[in-house]
């Protein structure tokens, strides 16, 4: 498999409120991540909101208005929990405000987008920030 497209495409921002355990976190009070040195910019936001200490990757992500991303995968399963606009996922339908999908590991899927208002979305998830993703033309899910 070759290397997931999250990889030195986000980091961390250096900065901001401490992500540790027990500690009350303000999502408006975390700084975005940012993008990994010689990549371009993105439409997209990504805000983590966990620590490295953590086994989870809990972010939030904003799509802007009319946005539509490509096909891809996550090797964990993940938790969307939508807490703006209108989030659309090609062969699934639009998520609205407190709705909640679920997905499994390594299940393509997409494209996935937003509507005339774009959205911001919880993604919560197993692993580390970034969250690996891969396209399925170049890296398929492993067979279950």
């Amino acid at each position: 498999m070759s290397e997931p497209v999250t990889i030195e495409t986000w980091r961390r921002p250096d900065g901001g409120p401490e992500l540790g355990p027990r500690s009350i976190i303000h999502i408006a009070d975390v700084p975005r991540a940012e993008r990994g040195a010689g990549r371009v910019d993105s439409p997209i936001s990504l805000t983590p909101l966990t620590g490295d200490g953590c086994d989870l990757a809990v972010l939030t992500f904003t799509l802007p208005p009319n946005y539509v991303g490509k096909r891809h995968w996550h090797p964990a399963d993940t938790v969307y929990v939508i807490r703006r606009g209108q989030f659309t996922v090609a062969g699934e339908g639009t998520y609205e405000v407190g709705d909640i999908r679920w997905v499994k590991a390594g299940t393509p899927y997409g494209p996935e987008g937003a509507g005339p208002d774009g959205c911001e979305v919880m993604l919560i998830a197993a692993g580390k920030f970034p969250l690996p993703t891969y396209d399925p033309a170049i890296d398929p899910p492993p067979e279950h």
